[in-house]
Order: C-alpha cells, then sequence, then structure tokens
C-alpha cells in the first residue's frame, strides 16, 4: 500500500519520464487489483473419521437419509412441505389419539335426536308479518326445554292439530308407515302438513284445499276445500286416514288423507265454527261448536245430529274422561258448561272467569282434573265431580297479556302448555301448587 501511495504521488510531481511512468501506472494497477480481490482460500478437507478413506460433507452428515423417520406412526401418515414438515393425519377423529373431545357434528345430531321420553310441543308464532311454527322440546328426567326446530311459513296459521298418518305421496307398492305430522289451517282457506321429522322442511308433505284466496262460495266434495279460513281441525285416532276442519265459511269438512280430498261437507252451523272434537270411542261421533252460541253432536255416518244452544259463543270444547257421555265447552261469557249428551239441559255451569273461557284440557291420567285458560290472563284447575267443580288451583299469567289455548302433556299429567298473546310459551307444573297436591292427593316429593 505505501508503495502504491508513493507512485502515486510521483505521478502527480511529474518527475518521472514517460516510459518509467508507462511501467509505474502498470505495477500501479496491479497493486490496486491484488487489494480488490478477495482472498483464495482452499475447501479444507474433512478429516476422516477411520481409516485412510476420507469422508465427504454428504455422507458425514447423512444428507440423503434426512426425509426418513426411524419411527414411522403406525396408525398416521406424515405430510411433508411448506409449514407441513412432521404433522400427521389421520383418516377420522377417532383414530387421532390426540383428540378426546367428541366432535362438533356429534354433538349437532344429539341435539336433534328425538329420545322415546322427550315431547314435542309446537307452537304458532306471530312476528310482525313472519309467521313460524316452533317445535319445542320437553324432557321431565332430563329437564331439557328448547326450540328444537321451527318451520317457516308464507300464510297466517289459526290452527294446529297433530297427527300420525302420512298423507304425503307413496310410491306404487309402498305402506304408509305411522310418523309424526302437523296439520296447519291457515287464513287462506287451505291446510297444509308437514313432517316434523324433517329438519329445515321447505314445504308441506300435502296441502288440502286448491283456493288461494277467500271466497263466497259454499264448499263442495272434492279438493277445492274451504272458501274461507279454516278455524279448527281434529284428528280421528280410529279411522286414521280422517280430519275434520271447521272454518269461517260455517261448514265442517270430513278429508279423507289418503286421496287428499274432501268426502263429507257438513252444515250444522249457521256462523263460524271455532271448535271440534272426536268422540275419545265412537269413531264416527264429532262434537262442534260455533259462534252461534251452540254445540252440536254429528252422527258422521248418517248426518243425524243432537243440538245445545248456550249464552254466549262456544269458544271451546272438550270431552270429559270421566263419562263417555259428557263433554265441557268454554263461552264468551266466562262460563265453564258440562254436558251430558243424553240430557238436554247442563249437568252444570262455572263461573270460570271474567273473560272468555279460551281453552278447556280433560287430562287423561288423573279423572276429574279440568283445566281452563281465559283472555283475563288466568289459568284455573278444577276437580270435577258428576255434578259440581270445584276450583283447586289458579295462577295469572301476566306477561302473556291475553291467554289463547292451552293443553295437558299426554305422558305426564300434571304438566301444562300455555300459549297467550305474548311471551311466548309458557309451562306449569300443576304439582308444584299445594292445593292441587292436596285435592289429588299427590304425594310430595321426598315423602
Amino acid at each position: 500500500i505505501q508503495k502504491t501511495e508513493d507512485q502515486l504521488a510521483l505521478l502527480e510531481d511529474g518527475n518521472e519520464s514517460d516510459d518509467d511512468g508507462e511501467e509505474k501506472d502498470a505495477e500501479s494497477e496491479m497493486a490496486l487489483l491484488k487489494i480488490a480481490d478477495p482472498p483464495q482460500t482452499e475447501t479444507p478437507k474433512t478429516k476422516p473419521i477411520s481409516g485412510d478413506t476420507e469422508m465427504t460433507t454428504e455422507e458425514e452428515f447423512k444428507m440423503d437419509d434426512y426425509d426418513k423417520d426411524e419411527d414411522e406412526e403406525a396408525n398416521g401418515t406424515k405430510m411433508f412441505g411448506a409449514g407441513l414438515t412432521g404433522a400427521t393425519y389421520f383418516a377420522t377423529l377417532d383414530e387421532d389419539p390426540y383428540i378426546t373431545l367428541p366432535s362438533a357434528a356429534k354433538d349437532e345430531e344429539d341435539t336433534y335426536e328425538v329420545k322415546p321420553t322427550d315431547n314435542l310441543i309446537c307452537v304458532a308464532k306471530l312476528e310482525g308479518e313472519m309467521s313460524s311454527i316452533e317445535v319445542h322440546l320437553w324432557n321431565e328426567a332430563e329437564e331439557d326445554f328448547y326450540v328444537h326446530h321451527d318451520i317457516l311459513l308464507d300464510k297466517f296459521p289459526l290452527s294446529l292439530e297433530w297427527l300420525s298418518y302420512d298423507a304425503g305421496e307413496q310410491e306404487e307398492g309402498s305402506q304408509r308407515v305411522p310418523g309424526n305430522y302437523l296439520a296447519v289451517g291457515h287464513m287462506s282457506p287451505q291446510i297444509e302438513i308437514w313432517d316434523l321429522d324433517i329438519i329445515n322442511s321447505s314445504e308441506p308433505i300435502v296441502t288440502l284445499g286448491e283456493r288461494v284466496k277467500p271466497s263466497k262460495k259454499k264448499p263442495k266434495v272434492g279438493k277445492k276445500g274451504h272458501s274461507d279460513a279454516v278455524m279448527c281441525m281434529s284428528w280421528s285416532r280410529q279411522n286414521t286416514n280422517i280430519l275434520a276442519s271447521g272454518g269461517a265459511d260455517n261448514t265442517i269438512l270430513l278429508w279423507d288423507l289418503e286421496t287428499a280430498s274432501a268426502k263429507e261437507v257438513l252444515s250444522n252451523h249457521k256462523d263460524k265454527v271455532q271448535s271440534l272434537a272426536w268422540h275419545l270411542a265412537e269413531s264416527t261421533t264429532l262434537l262442534t261448536g260455533s259462534y252461534d252460541s251452540t254445540c252440536s253432536l254429528i252422527d258422521c255416518r248418517t248426518k243425524n245430529s243432537k243440538t245445545w244452544a248456550f249464552d254466549g259463543e262456544v269458544e271451546c270444547v272438550s270431552w270429559t274422561t270421566t263419562s263417555p257421555f259428557s263433554f265441557v265447552a268454554g263461552t264468551s261469557e266466562g262460563r265453564a258448561v258440562c254436558v251430558d249428551i243424553r240430557q238436554t239441559k247442563p249437568l252444570f255451569t262455572i263461573a270460570a272467569h271474567d273473560s272468555e273461557v279460551s281453552g278447556v284440557a280433560m287430562s287423561r291420567h288423573m279423572p276429574g282434573l279440568l283445566v281452563t285458560c281465559s283472555a283475563d290472563k288466568t289459568v284455573k284447575a278444577w276437580k270435577v265431580t258428576e255434578s259440581a267443580a270445584s276450583c283447586v288451583a289458579t295462577r295469572e299469567f301476566g306477561d302473556c297479556m291475553s291467554l289463547h289455548t292451552i293443553a295437558l302433556c299426554p305422558d305426564y299429567g300434571t304438566m301444562l302448555a300455555i300459549g297467550g298473546l305474548q311471551g311466548g310459551l309458557q309451562l306449569w307444573d300443576l304439582a308444584t301448587n299445594r292445593e292441587f297436591r292436596e285435592a289429588f292427593s299427590i304425594p310430595t316429593q321426598g315423602s
């Protein structure tokens, strides 16, 4: 470096001759090149491990066998690639020893499963212009109560009726298998039957009635159906292919579910038909209640009938479980009237509520238990004898504003489902009431 600096200094001073300058320039250039080039070093050779044979780097670190796994997974497969080196995947989650929690799919499957001990409660729900059916699941032993699934409707529902008859189209040679179905009567003169065992169903299995708008035409036998809103329905448990429906057109239609057509038209009333109930034992005997303040007992084979008049519109009817010859009717005047069909006058009349009696229910498990509900927001339980009835329990449901309907659980005799204008579905176990337990001699829990 010092020599180069000296040479450069001489060149700048101009004291050298031209020949000497050319030689010194060449030497300076070579010196600069030597400074700029990196030092050339030889790759050290790997010392042999033993003997006289030298080992390369690839051989020393076994690079050819780097991707081989000596401990191959017995039940899994190794994955290689960016971000996956050494990861193991399995064909199913059950094979993976590190996953011990149940899968989300298994949890969802268990949620939708309906057990033999479950009860389903169907509720017609209205939110603004949206109409739907909510299917609630209740299990007394496991204390479950939640919305299992829902069904979206494009019409305004007025009445519901459960049935087990499969009214859908059948393949040739196939047999109809009992199932879990719901008939929905609409403000439009149609009845839709939905399969409750299908989740996220988009359409009913069958629709009864072809009219899409109410009209003044009187219903006829056939597929046309009602000419006005379907107010009530009752399914025959003896003749399972028969469904009775009452309409705002003042008529009752008897539907053959096998052909989806009306076989009979009954015109026993002069106003809207509000309630229907098939007899519990006589398969052709139908009880009806109407806004014309009458109840009729109709023999559907002969169309012979017997009629009783009341002091108000008949809101609901139900056969009693204490006698095959008596029924109870709730009226718009707040009375519950018990009638023996062999007599012309009522057995007794109860001043049950301050407003119309909108629902009545008789228990199949507890003879003599009558339950009523009303627009006055109260539910009352009565102990009925052959000639009188006494109130044994009362409860107010203020959040519901006005109560529309009640139903007793077919498997658990004291559990009551209540539907109203607001507040959603309500449940009340009558056995939690001390006066009720005393009246029906029900022992308290733990005694």
